[in-house]
């Protein structure tokens, strides 16, 4: 039979299991530990950065950040599992094949609503109004080769493309909305041979000349380290890639001074614009 200490142990030993279950962290300054997971590119980076300046600057929180994720269904993934709170991602994301009955569209304002209602019901978190920039998907060449041919927009490229190999991430190729096979309609021209990879072996393909033009995004770096030169959109085929801070809905509606941070957050960039 089971003595009074024994059963008092076993309970003690119970509730610690419970309280470690929980996953909830203190901070040094006796608030949360909050955790922001953002993808490889710099913007992003920079954006949950800056987030966890101001969160503990102006709470008694804290907050982790999970970097170098591979791209954003890494990140809604930790949503589902309650692994991330914070996060930086794109209005045009919500065309990636998420969603059955989303309906395609290259304006603005329509892609951010149509983000924010998705995202928002499928993954329980509130998507914040952009930052105040885009980081849209396009296609880039060295410059030396558009100067030499005059070449300055996506039409003017498809006089080259059967001769051309072009390099994208793997995603870009089997997307239908704003992937390869809704370019080559909207176009009407492929190129000679396409190929998927990381995105680090794109950007070595092209320097290299293994690789004629690559897809990327307007605000990546590497388009100066390599003198790429992105063509221009004259078919509007590509969808607008507002970016924004999402957070997780029970902390907003648990914490309101996190929802403060991120309305000044807002305020404040609206000021500089």
């Amino acid at each position: 039979m089971m003595t009074f200490r024994k059963l008092f142990l076993v309970g003690f030993v119970l509730l610690l299991t419970i309280v470690a279950g929980c996953g909830d962290k203190t901070s040094a300054d006796g608030g949360q530990v909050f955790t922001a997971g953002s993808a490889k590119n710099t913007d992003s980076k920079i954006n949950v950065r800056l987030l966890k300046l101001l969160v503990e600057d102006r709470t008694d929180h804290e907050v982790d950040i999970v970097e170098d994720l591979p791209a954003s269904p890494q990140i809604f993934a930790g949503f589902e599992r309650d692994e991330f709170d914070f996060a930086s991602l794109f209005s045009g994301e919500v065309y990636n094949n998420y969603f059955d009955d989303v309906e395609y569209s290259t304006d603005p304002d329509k892609t951010l609503k149509q983000a924010q209602k998705f995202f928002g019901e499928e993954y329980d978190i509130k998507w914040y109004d952009p930052l105040g920039y885009v980081n849209n998907y396009s296609i880039a060449a060295k410059r030396k080769f558009l100067q030499k041919n005059d070449v300055n927009t996506l039409v003017e490229l498809g006089e080259y493309a059967d001769s051309l190999t072009l390099g994208t991430d793997n995603a870009w190729i089997e997307r239908d909305n704003d992937g390869y096979k809704g370019f080559k309609k909207t176009y009407g021209y492929e190129f000679d041979d396409a190929r998927g990879m990381d995105v680090a072996l794109m950007y070595e393909g092209i320097d290299n000349g293994e690789l004629d033009v690559v897809t990327v995004y307007t605000v990546d770096p590497q388009l100066k380290e390599y003198d790429l030169k992105v063509l221009e959109d004259t078919k509007n085929f590509f969808p607008p890639y507002e970016a924004s801070l999402v957070a997780a809905n029970d902390v907003i509606n648990e914490y309101d001074e996190i929802g403060d941070v991120f309305s000044h957050l807002l305020m404040w960039l609206a000021q500089k614009k």
